[in-house]
């Protein structure tokens, strides 16, 4: 084997490192500032200007902060077992990267997780599941549920977020019971995490972020590759869901966002829809996403220049963002005004509806896409809290739901919740923006809420069942 090393001229190397460290610096004492504000610790700032050991207090505060950018916990593999365990007791299967769960509604979860250079951490992973997915699909209707974490999580035994996945699969195996489907969870992890230290461990937003766009465009594609092949070739009936949060989000849309315009472009013939667009799988939902509105826009340029929906046509991309999410509101376009001030921005021309607007690009690239006005298409409120409903009677409110999606009803109205459609926009429109009402999703991370878990349930199941 030739190893051949790659030398840039010192100078560049020294000025592209400087630029980076500066911006990363900026942006870390920007997100402090917003920190100061939200958790009203002026008080503490006055007192430190008065006390004689200022200059050292601040100095442990920049040493502990450079700890945090730095990453304190390291990249070790979670799930070190690369075979199928069969679990009766779920701590007797905790390191196996494929477990079958032997509860009254079984699935299989499965682990793939992914290093901060966006590579498999180890290959083994994928390799157990496909071959799982390839023996189930020949014999049953399977339904896979793909889950890319965000920020503040990872893959380990105690992470909260497999602990709701788990819930969701146990939930959506019992609901989807009766069509005798075969549930597959894959939980897609990643270094979303590196402290766990209170307050400071927020100044990893932007390195995480950083990780999260070399996670999006390497090996992390195969996995919807594979999947979407699966699903084209199948003899059986094969559903896929895909959910991310936060990073999370941003690394499923940045993955799939080149097969998602081509569906929607060979769908259409003269502006109008020839055929129902599919999209990667069955449905994509991205709750709370840390990627701008300019990334969005090309897509809904594109959609909104085609004039007619199938009455056959389900939602196939859905966004969610709490209103009240103040890392995407606030945090984000801190960060973005002072990494992209000095690009050039204009006036950009598409279409909303019936509506012909000017975007201002500038505005676009600064804001989140869940917060940014003009490109949300629907809002989520609550109606009833607490309500409970029998198996049958959702069966029933699904089918009512599929119908008046079809009929164009508006809004739509769930079991806890309405669904409001902005009049402009068309109905069937399979794509859409959804401000949520903080009453159901009060800030960045929990959406893990009574109401908002039925709603995501019953708007799972009225898209893809």
């Amino acid at each position: 084997m030739v190893i051949v090393e790659v030398v840039k001229p010192k100078i560049m190397l020294e000025k592209y490192s400087r630029r980076k460290k500066y911006i990363l610096t900026i942006k870390t004492l920007t997100i402090s500032v917003i920190l100061l504000h939200k958790y009203n610790v002026y008080t503490i700032y006055h007192k430190l200007l008065r006390n004689n050991h200022m200059i050292n207090n601040i100095n442990i505060l920049l040493f502990s902060s450079l700890l945090i950018i730095s990453g304190c916990l390291d990249q070790k593999i979670h799930r070190d077992i690369f075979s199928i365990a069969t679990c009766n007791n779920e701590e007797n299967c905790q390191r196996n990267s494929l477990q079958k769960l032997n509860n009254k509604t079984p699935y299989t979860l499965s682990f793939i997780e992914i290093d901060d250079q966006g590579f498999f951490s180890d290959r083994s992973q994928f390799d157990v599941l496909k071959k799982h997915i390839e023996n189930k699909t020949r014999k049953n209707n399977t339904f896979i549920y793909v889950y890319v974490h965000g920020w503040q999580h990872n893959a380990s035994i105690n992470d909260s977020n497999v602990k709701h996945f788990k819930e969701q699969l146990n939930k959506i195996s019992n609901q989807l019971s009766l069509s005798k489907r075969e549930v597959i969870g894959i939980y897609i992890g990643w270094r979303g995490k590196t402290s766990s230290v209170p307050l400071l461990k927020y100044l990893t937003f932007w390195d995480r972020k950083n990780s999260a766009k070399h996670i999006a465009d390497k090996n992390i594609i195969e996995i919807w590759r594979f999947l979407r092949k699966l699903k084209n070739n199948s003899i059986s009936d094969t559903k896929i869901l895909t959910v991310g949060h936060s990073f999370g989000a941003e690394i499923v849309f940045t993955a799939i966002n080149k097969t998602l315009v081509n569906d929607l472009i060979d769908s259409t013939v003269n502006k109008q829809y020839k055929t129902s667009t599919s999209g990667l799988g069955d449905l994509v939902l991205l709750i709370n996403p840390t990627f701008d509105a300019l990334k969005y826009a090309h897509f809904q340029n594109i959609n909104e220049r085609h004039n007619e929906f199938l009455g056959t046509q389900k939602p196939i991309l859905s966004i969610f963002t709490s209103e009240s999410d103040w890392i995407t509101k606030y945090i984000f376009p801190a960060g973005n005004t002072i990494s992209r001030r000095f690009e050039p921005h204009r006036y950009m021309k598409t279409t909303i509806g019936e509506e012909n607007v000017l975007i201002n690009q500038n505005m676009a690239e600064k804001t989140s896409i869940g917060h940014f006005k003009p490109f949300i298409t629907h809002r989520l409120e609550m109606k009833n809290k607490n309500i409970d409903i029998s198996s049958t009677q959702r069966v029933n409110l699904i089918n009512d739901l599929k119908s008046d999606w079809a009929s164009g009803v508006n809004p739509l109205n769930f079991s806890n919740t309405r669904l409001i459609r902005n009049p402009i926009i068309k109905a069937k429109n399979p794509y859409l923006v959804v401000q949520v009402d903080k009453a159901l999703m009060p800030n960045h991370n929990n959406f893990f809420g009574k109401e908002i878990d039925e709603f995501l349930n019953e708007f799972i199941l009225f898209s893809i069942d």
